[in-house]
């Protein structure tokens, strides 16, 4: 059965080709997170058919909303998805090319209706037919922009001027394109780059205190600083090197500044927060917070810097800490000690995965 159906197509682009694993599965878990935020900002009622790659196909049959509501709609997702990105930006730690390039992804929305028909798949329906076609058709035009709110010309009456549509952040334009077997399909369409300046800021991230006389271990590996950096980031590789913990438990999403996880060891466990700081412009610098401090100490810090040295990398680890009152500075010297002890091993581990070990 035929009935006169919406189809909204959110379309993400923008990420370039990734070249080694990291950068696509990075690439696929932030483009799985922009779909999930786009699919939680439907506010018009729309049912998800599919997610196609990098896009969402919705549809909404007979109540068909306005054009100035899909529009409001367009705007929800689009501020939405650009103050994520926003956010990643100011709290992602990964130099990866797909973690670097995700500030440039774009939105656009392609608009369509037509009498669709519907199958059933696995008690869930699915729009076919020619009209689906011409909605997937009109992601590929002559439009000199990568983000854009498009109205095929079947949203729009012949009686009916959409250009005098009133909002205000919305230009509209008239469009053609031609596609082979389908012939010339006629379209509205308005720029969305007025919307970037009503994207909400972010929080800024904090930098944790740093000591006058942190506790640094050093090594050189011979390895690029930046697949070193990659090793030291990636949970899934830390007990490949980390010895000293039995176990790690963490959220299956990229590392980034405010992320959290647990190391387990024989008689204990410690929460670690991921944080940042400044030690210069050529350094690649991740820090680990302790959230489970021991009774002697008011903060710990755990800083990896790995900079470029004449052959390969240095890679220094650098524990800045304040201690309790008396307690503290009791407990100090064997802290600095077992701390300085450990960490050395912890490096000379790393060192070794990172030099027979494919990164």
């Amino acid at each position: 059965m035929s009935n006169t159906t919406l189809l909204f197509i959110p379309d993400i682009s923008g990420f370039t080709k990734f070249v080694n694993q990291t950068e696509v599965n990075h690439g696929q878990h932030v483009i799985s997170e922009l779909l999930e935020i786009l699919i939680d900002s439907n506010q018009l009622g729309l049912k998800l058919s599919e997610i196609e790659g990098d896009a969402l196909l919705f549809y909404k049959q007979d109540l068909i909303p306005t054009k100035s509501e899909i529009a409001d709609q367009a705007k929800v997702m689009f501020l939405n998805f650009h103050q994520h990105l926003k956010r990643y930006q100011n709290h992602r730690i990964c130099q990866c090319g797909a973690c670097r390039s995700a500030g440039n992804l774009t939105l656009k929305f392609i608009v369509h209706s037509g009498p669709i028909n519907f199958i059933k798949v696995k008690d869930q329906l699915k729009p076919y037919g020619s009209d689906v076609i011409v909605a997937h058709r009109l992601l590929k035009n002559s439009i000199d922009n990568r983000e854009y709110l498009l109205y095929s010309e079947n949203m729009v009456r012949p009686d009916e001027d959409i250009t005098s549509l009133d909002i205000p952040w919305l230009e509209i334009k008239e469009g053609q394109a031609h596609y082979d077997s389908i012939g010339n399909i006629n379209y509205f369409y308005g720029y969305l780059s007025a919307l970037h300046k009503l994207v909400p800021d972010t929080e800024s991230v904090s930098h944790p205190n740093k000591s006058e006389s942190p506790l640094i271990v050093s090594t050189t590996i011979d390895r690029p600083k930046n697949e070193i950096f990659e090793t030291i980031i990636d949970f899934e590789r830390r007990m490949d090197w980390n010895k000293f913990a039995k176990d790690i438990t963490y959220d299956d999403s990229i590392n980034q500044v405010g992320a959290k996880h647990v190391c387990v060891f024989d008689t204990h466990s410690l929460e670690f927060e991921t944080v940042t700081n400044d030690f210069g412009d050529n350094s690649l610098v991740y820090g680990e917070k302790v959230l489970t401090l021991p009774f002697f100490a008011k903060e710990l810090t755990l800083y990896f810097i790995v900079s470029e040295a004449e052959k390969g990398s240095e890679v220094k680890l650098a524990v800045h800490y304040r201690m309790k009152g008396l307690i503290g500075w009791l407990m100090k010297p064997i802290f600095k000690r077992n701390t300085l002890k450990t960490n050395q091993k912890v490096l000379q581990n790393l060192k070794s995965f990172c030099e027979t070990t494919s990164v």
